[in-house]
């Protein structure tokens, strides 16, 4: 079944099989972002979130949160795709958001934040967006604008449900990406780090889009390299030709 038309997806079809995602054990979320991004391009399960957890070794520990940000990033790319770890601070974060999505290219993110003094150090949760909508207008006349991801610990940990985001109405069922649905204000309020992880099928497609349509900020070597590299991800803007997102509703 195809998802409404004002829904931009990573994926178009929502039946089950085109959507081999799963969730994750007490604070996976990292390597589980990993395992459902890798299977999502691949259309079908080629890895689980234990083979995440394993391949992370010392970096994973549940008792102290999970694992590291850079860790995503270095999963993925251990199985052949193309991502790097960056940060949208400084840029038009819903523009390169949106970019992605309609090059049918999952993007990991994190909510939450953890603070270091006036530092926001990591995320406290990552998931995939996997679409965002059009404003549109529901059956009451009610104006919504939204983001979809696969989140995997939503609505409660151990109760992952693909559908459960899918809306009902009588008889008809109207089908979104993922699993959770999230108001456009509210994703962007909870977005707070802007760190991100753009999935491509391969290093080289992910070069290639980085070079048209983002320029890393520059600064003093030393701090960025250790920034970007361990911290807060590179600092990204856009330099590409799509137009800004409209302003909230």
């Amino acid at each position: 079944m195809p998802f409404p038309p004002y829904v931009h997806s990573v994926v178009d079809n929502s039946d089950d099989a085109a959507w081999p995602v799963q969730g994750q054990g007490r604070n996976e979320c990292g390597c589980t972002v990993a395992a459902n991004t890798i299977n999502l391009l691949a259309g079908q399960k080629l890895v689980d979130k234990d083979d995440m957890v394993r391949e992370a070794g010392l970096f994973f520990n549940s008792d102290l949160g999970g694992s590291p940000s850079p860790i995503t990033g270095r999963l993925l790319k251990r199985h052949g795709l193309g991502t790097h770890f960056g940060n949208l601070s400084h840029t038009d974060a819903e523009v390169v958001l949106r970019d992605l999505i309609d090059r049918k290219v999952p993007v990991s993110v994190e909510i939450g934040s953890n603070h270091v003094g006036p530092f926001v150090i990591y995320g406290q949760h990552s998931i995939v967006l996997v679409g965002y909508s059009d404003p549109y207008r529901d059956r009451a006349g009610g104006l919504h604008e939204e983001y979809y991801f696969v989140d995997s610990q939503w609505p409660d940990l151990g109760k992952f449900d693909l559908h459960y985001n899918d809306v009902v109405d009588g008889a008809v069922t109207t089908p979104y990406p993922g699993n959770r649905t999230m108001a456009r204000d509210d994703f962007m309020r909870q977005y707070e780090t802007r760190i991100y992880f753009p999935v491509f099928r391969s290093q080289a497609e992910h070069d290639a889009w980085y070079q048209a349509n983002i320029r890393p900020e520059g600064g003093i070597p030393v701090i960025n390299w250790l920034g970007s590299t361990l911290i807060t991800g590179t600092y990204d803007i856009w330099v590409g030709s799509r137009r800004a997102a409209a302003n909230p509703v």
